[in-house]
């Protein structure tokens, strides 16, 4: 999965790219950046209406590939660290909440699709 960043696209398109390839997760935009293992605060979510270009100050473009072997904590440092972006990403809980990925960042998304999958059977 390819995420294309560049300052004319919404945050939105780009969480409609990242939660088609990963249905259980979500990832939200914050206006500070976050250190590894810690949560966002969510008096610093940014509207998912806005662009990208008025949401950072590095302004570098391109394209950020997830691979499967990709960790979240390492995706979230990238966005942050070349493309000046805050993430975080939420996972969908079997009760249906949302919840930062804080305690398992060194997870892979595919990671959070088979446990997801795993809780499903485990509830039928």
């Amino acid at each position: 999965m390819k995420l294309i960043i560049k300052d004319e696209c919404t945050l939105q398109s780009l969480q409609e790219v990242f939660s088609a390839a990963f249905p259980n997760l979500k990832i939200e935009f914050f206006s500070k950046l976050h250190e590894p293992g810690t949560g966002s605060g969510l008096k610093f979510k940014l509207y998912s209406t806005k662009t990208i270009g008025e949401c950072r100050e590095i302004h570098a473009e391109g394209e950020l590939e997830v691979t499967p072997e990709m960790t979240v904590v390492d995706f979230e440092q990238t966005l942050g660290e070349v493309y000046g972006l805050g993430v975080q990403v939420f996972r969908k809980t079997e009760a249906g909440n949302w919840i930062q990925t804080i305690n398992t960042d060194g997870w892979t998304p595919v990671s959070y699709t088979h446990l997801r999958a795993h809780e499903t059977r485990m509830v039928i």
